[in-house]
């Protein structure tokens, strides 16, 4: 029995060793997966809501905006002090004499997420299918005056197929302009001018950017295991991105949180590493080391809905409109519920956007304050308001998403029209942030609580807006002397610098002084804490936040 134990001995301490190898190995193999998780440079952020729209050519929001520049990208991107640097295009375009002609060059390195190349057919089926009228592009108008041919395309007289822009071959898009215009490279930018991959979006039955496996990206991230309505999402490094070695984290983790109270405790408890704040909170921290202030090119302000499809509101009526304007005290707003840096605005170009090309005075300063704080003449106008729709009374419903900062404005600006406008009752609707940008869209609302931040340094990108017929319009508001200004600063006007400014300050006026088609409430701050080891968390005055460059230096 000794000498059959002996003998087996050896073959034990065999398979003694051979399983202590192997749970070696085990614990080797978790402690480099381990060590893999410790290493990713992971951020993690907030977000208002679900994603409304990740298409390019889709979306109308800066909610969308901000997501899209961080998976998309066209031949330009703006750089971190917000100048427009090379993108996708490899090098600066040739220009011919009289500026209306754009030759550029795509890189050859630039890639799908799938790892076929981005072409100039791309940059031409996407631009094309924005202006046409069938697609519906919210943002579509951008192209009009400027694109040869767009503004006709728009108005569904010509094909879109006539579209001035051409791929020559794969590397080679030719741009050819109705007008030149001085913001034509910072426009390029914008998330309508992005290519889209046409083969691709053919293959996928109408669901296209509606999650992340029916889309392709081309920018610094994609948009991983994002299903369409997820409560979060996250943004993976783009292993195919033309750039990648610019990227500095592996993901950026996003989690919808709509009350700042709940913000903020996750970034104290470290699960958050920037949270915007409002009211009690920026008080509370003004003095903590994470704490920063920026005040942004959005301004904020109500829209009133006059009719549509020759069906008016009462908010069709003149005097109805300029007594809401004048019965608003906005103080109240931007010092007791936002106290975050916002500004009172009581025009729609915001202040630090545009400067006078002659005098260099501020475009804000200069055409001054379009309305103001006065409950008597509010009353006399709706007096005469009421009495011109044979009313003694008017309830309205105002719009505005649910957010706890939003409900707070909601309330206090019913508050105060119902206070100083006797006979006036306001119900307040909160939605999503997806629902409420779908009432405006729709033109499903009395009065909506929304807002702009522009696509880029001029105060036109606030102006077109309200053109007749605009996509982004939604009020009912129509006026032919507004809109030969406008289009006039987009197209005829364009090297006229004077001529052109004087047409966008009698645009601005028109729109608030004298039609008072939106109540316009403040110009946004952001006050905000931010980790200090959170780097390069880029934000501009006018334009989406760019991740490209985030990084985490702890």
């Amino acid at each position: 029995m000794l000498n059959y134990i002996n003998k087996f001995i050896p073959i034990l301490l065999v398979l003694l060793l051979i399983l202590a190898a192997c749970s070696s190995g085990d614990n080797e193999q978790k402690n480099n997966n381990a060590d893999s998780q410790e290493n990713k440079k992971v951020v993690n952020i907030s977000a208002p809501g679900v994603i409304p729209s990740l298409s390019p050519t889709i979306a109308d929001n800066d909610f969308s905006f901000t997501i899209i520049n961080q998976v998309f990208e066209g031949l330009y991107r703006l750089n971190k002090e917000g100048e427009p640097e090379l993108a996708l295009a490899a090098e600066e375009p040739k220009v011919s004499e009289n500026n209306k002609v754009y030759t550029f060059k795509i890189r050859k390195d630039a890639k799908w997420s799938n790892g076929t190349p981005v072409t100039a057919h791309d940059f031409e089926y996407a631009w094309k299918k924005a202006v046409n009228p069938e697609t519906g592009a919210a943002y579509g108008p951008q192209f009009e005056e400027i694109v040869d041919n767009a503004s006709e395309i728009l108005k569904g007289k010509k094909p879109a197929d006539s579209l001035g822009v051409e791929a020559l071959d794969d590397r080679t898009l030719k741009v050819s302009l109705e007008n030149a215009i001085p913001f034509f490279k910072e426009l390029l930018t914008t998330a309508i001018f992005f290519p889209q991959p046409q083969e691709f979006i053919e293959k996928q039955d109408g669901k296209y950017a509606s999650d992340s496996k029916h889309t392709l990206f081309n920018g610094p991230f994609v948009l991983a295991d994002w299903n369409g309505t997820d409560q979060s999402w996250t943004y993976k490094k783009n292993e195919k991105y033309w750039d990648k070695e610019a990227v500095n984290v592996d993901e950026i983790r996003v989690n919808v949180v709509k009350d700042t109270g709940t913000a903020v405790s996750l970034y104290e408890e470290g699960k958050l590493d920037r949270v915007n704040l409002t009211g009690e909170y920026v008080d509370k921290y003004r003095s903590n080391q994470d704490y920063h202030t920026f005040l942004t090119g959005a301004t904020s302000y109500i829209k009133m809905n006059q009719g549509k499809d020759g069906n008016k509101t009462n908010l069709a009526n003149l005097n109805i409109r300029k007594a809401m304007n004048l019965a608003l005290d906005k103080d109240k707003l931007v010092n007791s519920i936002l106290n975050n840096g916002s500004v009172v605005a009581n025009g729609n170009v915001p202040k630090g956007l545009a400067e006078n090309p002659k005098t260099g005075e501020d475009f804000r300063a200069e055409n001054g304050d379009l309305t103001h704080f006065d409950p008597r003449e509010a009353k006399k106008h709706w007096e005469k308001g009421l009495n011109e729709l044979g009313k003694e009374k008017l309830g309205i419903s105002l719009i505005s998403s649910d957010s706890g900062t939003s409900k707070q404005l909601a309330e206090n600006i019913k508050y105060q029209l119902e206070e100083n406008l006797p006979g006036l009752t306001i119900t307040i609707r909160n939605l999503t942030p997806k629902a409420s940008i779908a009432a405006n869209v729709g033109q499903n609302y009395e009065m909506i609580m929304t807002g702009w931040n522009g696509d880029y340094h001029d105060p036109l990108t606030y102006l077109n807006l309200f053109i007749t017929d605009s996509p982004g319009n939604h009020t009912g508001y129509s006026n032919k002397e507004y809109d030969r200004l406008v289009l006039g600063a987009k197209g005829s006007m364009a090297n006229d610098a004077l001529k052109r400014w004087n047409a966008m300050l009698k645009a601005e006026r028109m729109l608030i002084e004298d039609s008072a088609v939106l109540i316009p409430l403040y110009q946004d701050g952001s006050a905000f804490l931010q980790k200090n080891y959170l780097k390069n968390f880029v934000t501009y005055k006018v334009g989406a936040d760019n991740y490209k460059w985030i990084d985490i230096e702890k």
